[in-house]
């Protein structure tokens, strides 16, 4: 069985939980918000710009509740689904991956110059490619997983799937199964916008 089959098969198929992202079995559970950019080319993290506007943040913000509250003309909507270079660099630095190779799985659609067989992954059965790569060079220095067209990957995994990092293509934050040591790294990481969640817990839709 192929590593993409693998995990693919560890997702729960009703499509509304975290463990339909990340699979059971983590004794951690993290979800990271993808930065928001002003006008004038700066990011703010949810939790800040929220905390500004006099609301009370919590692990399950989502946009339109932000939009709602908030006075958007300052800010561009967060990309969905590619999360940016600055959030990626940071998660890599507190998951502390070793030089070995890791297992990388991308929609179709983004990485059109991979010509491999693809599985389905849930929750809404993405058709995705696997492919290979590093996470740290030789000075363990953080190496982007991005495809030919520039996008991070939708799950990066090691071999033995100690933790692993997923997300939709219409998501605008991702999650991480992890212990709870790595956990901890990533929640105290000042750069990354992270709360603990549960893998009970009801992941809503962002397609919209």
């Amino acid at each position: 069985m192929r590593p993409a089959e693998a995990v693919a098969n560890l997702l729960d198929p009703r499509g509304d939980r975290v463990t339909s992202v990340i699979p059971p079995g983590y004794e951690s559970y993290v979800r990271v918000l993808n930065p928001i950019e002003l006008r004038d080319g700066s990011i703010i993290s949810w939790t800040e710009a929220v905390s500004r506007n006099g609301f009370k943040p919590h692990a399950w913000m989502q946009w339109p509740e932000f939009e709602a509250s908030n006075r958007v003309e300052f800010w561009k909507e967060p990309e969905m689904g590619n999360p940016p270079v600055s959030l990626v660099q940071h998660l890599i630095e507190a998951l502390q991956p070793d030089r070995r190779t890791h297992y990388f799985a991308s929609w179709a659609g983004y990485a059109t110059e991979i010509r491999e067989p693809t599985v389905q992954f849930s929750p809404y059965y993405r058709e995705m490619v696997l492919y290979t790569g590093n996470l740290v060079d030789e000075d363990n220095a953080p190496l982007l997983p991005t495809t030919a067209a520039g996008r991070v990957p939708m799950y990066w995994w090691p071999s033995d799937l100690r933790w692993l990092v997923g997300h939709d293509i219409y998501a605008r934050s991702l999650f991480v199964g992890c212990s709870e040591s790595t956990a901890q790294r990533i929640l105290a990481d000042p750069n990354l916008d992270a709360y603990a969640v549960k893998a009970s817990d009801e992941v809503l839709n962002e397609e919209f």
